[in-house]
């Protein structure tokens, strides 16, 4: 899979963004969506007081002995109210705890003016349209839960009734209102019908604001996949997709790799993974990836969270650098020969030594810190299983760093396959292009088996050691006998290289100062995971992805 393991920085705003619960992912809407819903009343309320004051209303006040409350209890009273609801929401932004009770106290406070103003000075009207509005803004605007809506429905009720008999019982006005048009009966059966109505209304907006809330927490929890929270794609290949995560407990910044659904044969593509997890899971040399936990997500694909690293890889390198110096290659082709020999010493081949997986990153103050990635084409030399997989007709491999005897399909490829295609990244280093730089894959596996390159010093503008040219083009040699045995072995020939300033980690450490490749990690949170997320469903089981085949040169096949 092509430059799918790894990144540059990332940048992700916002005042609780990089929270790894849903409860702070929640609140960090919940916040915005406040601020929107107050401006949007703000808003209302001064369109109808516009309204208000060009068209009165045909229905005069009914004169009370409230009167002088008539003004705040119209528009003015609300602008008061929802411009006190946005201060709070401004105020409370570092604790957002309080953003709840603060929309409701301010919602039901308007609901009670709105009755007020209603049942006391034009108890004909009905106040259902602003209690409608009201109900259903919060429950569209806010993503809380459906209890805090439930007792926002509850109060408008609960208020309307309890006004309605209150004034009844203490305005001589409204009595008298009321006796005109059949007397306390009448006046009852229209706190009946309007409660009635106004609990229906309610129950309704609950009901939206619980199916909203479930579509956020599921779109939520589509972003997790077991302990991990997903923010953004990092990478994608044919066979799968590299997600940046973090961990909800301790925000470990994670890579997690995805396998496709698709796929002509997904069981062989699964049976792959799962051998690429178990071979990568066995190796714990500092140069390897290091593989942290194996889940399934919940349309049962597979994944693995893998350590994420910052920087770039070889193919990057030489692409945006141009060549690489002989003293920083033998420096990085150690590192590689270290894992290498690790994986081989336990029958693994990796099969798919590759620029774009030989990955440069910094670990602690350590620069040009080498991680090879990617062991999905990885075999284990002793087992059967593994070769029964891998007995597909197909190549394995990336065409323009395949070995010879991989392209002839011997089922005796070992560890020096990996020392040729490490022959071909050194190259690559050294001179800025493959070994051989046709645009055809057939001529390029046909090159592989009976070209010689030209020498690394006829193509590279760079002053190249004869000693570490000779290394480079006895691992191209088309007979694995012709190569070095082991890895080992490689590493010490590169040690003895004469060099006149050898790679140093001051030089190392210049060189990413000067291109700055690393910046501040992206993702700085306050992660908190409350118990009720640890949900038995959402726990990774352990079990397995991925696979791929001959395509571009520089493709893997």
């Amino acid at each position: 899979m092509p430059e799918t393991e790894g990144t540059i920085q990332r940048a992700i705003s916002g005042p609780f963004s990089t929270s790894g619960s849903f409860e702070a992912e929640q609140l960090d809407l919940l916040w915005r969506r406040c601020r929107l819903l107050f401006l949007t009343g703000i808003a209302i309320v001064g369109v109808a007081a516009v309204v208000d004051l060009l068209v009165p209303s045909p229905e005069p006040p009914l004169a009370s002995s409230l009167s002088e409350y008539e003004s705040l209890s119209g528009p003015l009273g609300h602008l008061i109210l929802l411009g006190l609801g946005l201060a709070l929401v401004y105020g409370v932004r570092g604790s957002p705890r309080y953003l709840p009770a603060i929309v409701y106290g301010t919602i039901a406070a308007n609901i009670v003016l709105l009755l007020f103003s209603q049942v006391t000075f034009r108890p004909a009207s009905h106040p259902y349209f602003g209690i409608s509005l009201l109900l259903f803004l919060s429950a569209a605007f806010i993503p809380w839960r459906p209890g805090y809506q439930w007792a926002l429905a509850a109060t408008a009720a609960v208020c309307f009734l309890l006004l309605q008999g209150i004034l009844f019982w203490t305005l001589p006005e409204l009595q008298a209102f009321w006796a005109e048009r059949g007397g306390a009966e009448v006046a009852r059966n229209n706190a009946v019908w309007g409660v009635t109505k106004i609990a229906i209304t309610g129950g309704a907006s609950a009901l939206v604001s619980k199916t909203l809330y479930s579509l956020t927490k599921t779109a939520h929890r589509a972003k997790r996949l077991g302990n991990y929270l997903i923010h953004e794609e990092i990478g994608k290949g044919g066979m799968g997709q590299v997600f940046y995560a973090q961990h909800s407990l301790i925000c470990r910044p994670t890579a997690v790799k995805v396998m496709h659904q698709d796929g002509r044969d997904r069981g062989t593509a699964l049976a792959r993974f799962e051998r690429e997890i178990k071979l990568s899971a066995t190796l714990t040399h500092p140069n390897t990836i290091t593989i942290y936990e194996v889940g399934r997500t919940p349309d049962h694909s597979l994944y693995y969270a893998m350590e994420y690293l910052e920087g770039l890889d070889l193919q990057q390198l030489v692409e945006r650098h141009g060549p690489v110096s002989p003293a920083r290659t033998i420096h990085i082709l150690t590192q590689v020969c270290g894992s290498l020999e690790e994986a081989h010493a336990r029958d693994i081949i990796h099969r798919d030594i590759k620029p774009s997986n030989i990955f440069l990153t910094r670990r602690g103050l350590l620069y040009d810190y080498v991680k090879v990635l990617d062991f999905g084409l990885a075999k284990q030399i002793e087992s059967d299983a593994s070769s029964a997989i891998s007995k597909t007709g197909m190549l394995f491999g990336t065409p323009r760093y395949i070995a010879p005897e991989t392209v002839y399909g011997n089922e005796q490829v070992d560890g020096r396959a990996d020392l040729y295609c490490l022959g071909g990244v050194a190259y690559w280093m050294l001179t800025g292009q493959p070994p051989f730089p046709s645009e055809s894959s057939v001529e390029v596996l046909i090159d592989h088996v009976k070209t010689t390159p030209k020498r690394p010093s006829e193509v590279s503008e760079l002053l190249i050691p004869a000693k570490l040219e000779a290394i480079v083009m006895r691992l191209l040699e088309k007979k694995p006998g012709d190569r070095y045995e082991t890895a080992r072995e490689l590493e010490d020939a590169l040690a003895a290289v004469p060099l006149d300033e050898a790679w140093s980690r001051d030089r190392a450490e210049d060189w990413w100062n000067l291109h700055g490749i690393i910046g501040e990690h992206p993702h700085d949170c306050e992660c908190f995971f409350p118990a009720d997320e640890f949900d038995t469903e959402d726990r990774p089981s352990l079990v397995v992805l991925e696979s791929s085949a001959v395509g571009a040169p520089g493709e893997p096949a």
